[in-house]
């Protein structure tokens, strides 16, 4: 009995608990922010008041183009966010826009392909501190590690920066459908990413698209 007390004991403590585990807070000292442009309006805010006092020399805004909420003046979330953030009052100066082609490759390590091929073609690769992500809530952790491992190829450290959820609690998140479903679907997204996701070689075909070239099989 004592056995089963402890089983469900811990149980209850994971399941309370794995919300705060997938939002994960871990900034590093900094002097790029990049912003996922998927966020909401609220989260975009969130994210222009850390660049406000995080002492930034540049914002780089991600996203492809499958956004379900664009209007025809955008045609990728990186577009969308960074339009949002200057009307926040974000200089343009102060702005990078990397937006990310529709491809097989999971989106949040593609991003991070795109930001790292700018950061190694760019004189700013001189100065890098660090680069910290700013993220939604529970899609954070995954977003760190999906970061640092397109960034294996020009090491340096990977912040993470998680946007407080607006639709639910994370200490009660299982109290809402929509805090139920991005938290388990997050929590799937996490595990495969640690057991499933293929790595791909750095400059591959692979790295950009999803997919493995048979010409680069047979070099």
């Amino acid at each position: 009995m004592f056995s089963l007390l402890l089983v469900l004991g811990i149980a209850l403590f994971l399941i309370k608990n794995v919300a705060f585990f997938l939002a994960k807070q871990e900034p590093v000292s900094a002097n790029i922010l990049v912003v996922e442009g998927w966020l909401e309006s609220s989260a975009l805010s969130q994210a222009y008041a850390e660049f406000r006092t995080g002492h930034y020399d540049l914002v780089i805004t991600t996203g492809g183009p499958e956004a379900k909420n664009f209007t025809d003046q955008f045609d990728s979330y990186a577009e969308q966010a960074a339009y949002q953030l200057t009307l926040l009052g974000l200089s343009a100066k102060r702005l990078k826009v990397i937006p990310t082609p529709a491809s097989a490759q999971d989106r949040t390590y593609l991003s991070a392909v795109m930001v790292r091929k700018f950061i190694e073609s760019s004189p700013i690769r001189d100065e890098m501190k660090g680069i910290n992500v700013f993220s939604g809530d529970v899609h954070s952790r995954r977003t760190q590690f999906l970061y640092q491992q397109a960034f294996l190829a020009l090491p340096m450290p990977i912040g993470i920066i998680s946007a407080s959820p607006e639709e639910f609690s994370l200490g009660h998140w299982w109290q809402t459908s929509v805090g139920a479903k991005r938290v388990l679907v997050e929590l799937i997204g996490w595990i495969y990413a640690h057991c499933c996701f293929d790595l791909p070689v750095v400059s591959s075909h692979q790295e950009m698209w999803g997919t493995i070239n048979e010409t680069e099989n047979l070099r």
